[in-house]
């Protein structure tokens, strides 16, 4: 099977899953619960992606989740489960536009992430709900060359009604002491948490106003982070095609690296693909990777010293 039958084939089952979502006249939370109630979970993200077409079960407890979802909405037996096909192709398939990308082929220790997100009570299929159409992120440097602070901007569009919160992961160099949270508009923080082992944090925030299906909002917030930062990269992850992504970074004119360069990295272990590296003077502190129509992966900027 080709792969755009493979992608017609998810289209297809998301088609009748959002029919037989509808006719059944439960909501996406009622199903997920009674989902876990089966001992087969899927959050109410995974299952917006799945009738939505942008991603769908793959894996051994995806499938047998959709086995009990024919059950729950009154359908016969592989009614579901026939419209699947085989396996989506990897590779550079795998980054179609349309088709979302699990976290645990972009994280590069996922099992930390996970960990963290537990502690807020979220999964990482919560991780990417609403979908972030647009993203900037603005990081600083400061002049003993450790990273100091970010802003973050972003354009979500809810994916089911009643959104009201979304989440935000980074991982830190080590943790003396928590990242703190220094500015907020179009949300507030709901809580931290963190898995110190991986100084991996966790931030929940609250949308000043729930969101309802297809609705589109903008947050903004800032971060400072503990003392003593010392990576020389920074990156995100998208997990489903976007609008745009605009990375930055702002060196301290005391402390310019030698060079400094975006990446773009499809999949975990796969190798990055690099932008041009630039040089900087007294009159170049900052350095811009912007990606229009952003494919699932992950995006980055490095830069070394002398």
């Amino acid at each position: 099977m080709t792969a755009d039958v493979t992608i017609r084939a998810g289209a297809e089952f998301g088609a009748a899953l959002r029919c037989a979502i509808e006719r059944s006249g439960l909501s996406l939370s009622e199903i997920s619960q009674r989902l876990r109630e089966q001992a087969t979970p899927v959050s109410v993200s995974a299952l917006s992606y799945w009738q939505n077409g942008e991603n769908r079960p793959e894996r051994a407890s995806s499938l047998a989740a959709v086995a009990v979802l024919e059950t729950i909405l009154g359908q016969a037996p592989s009614t579901l489960t026939a419209l699947l096909g085989p396996r989506r192709p990897r590779g550079r398939w795998t980054n179609r536009p349309g088709l979302a990308l699990p976290y645990d082929q972009i994280w590069r220790r996922p099992d930390n992430v996970a960990k963290a997100l537990a502690k807020v009570g979220a999964t990482p299929d919560d991780l990417d709900t609403p979908h972030r159409l647009s993203q900037f992120i603005s990081y600083r440097i400061n002049a003993q060359g450790f990273e100091d602070s970010m802003r973050v901007r972003r354009v979500v569009r809810a994916d089911h009604d009643d959104t009201t919160r979304f989440l935000f992961v980074a991982r830190c160099g080590a943790l003396p002491q928590p990242p703190v949270v220094t500015f907020t508009e179009g949300c507030r923080v709901a809580r931290f948490r963190a898995d110190v082992p991986s100084s991996t944090c966790v931030f929940e925030f609250l949308l000043d106003r729930p969101l309802q299906a297809g609705e589109l909002a903008a947050v903004e917030f800032a971060l400072r982070f503990p003392p003593g930062q010392t990576s020389r990269h920074t990156q995100i992850a998208i997990y489903r095609p976007g609008r745009e992504m605009v990375l930055h970074i702002a060196f301290d004119p005391a402390m310019l690296p030698t060079s400094c360069s975006g990446y773009f990295q499809p999949r975990s272990g796969v190798p990055r693909e690099h932008q041009p590296p630039v040089t900087f003077d007294e009159e170049t502190t900052t350095y811009q990777f912007i990606t229009l129509d952003p494919m699932p992966g992950q995006y980055g900027i490095q830069w070394t010293y002398s």
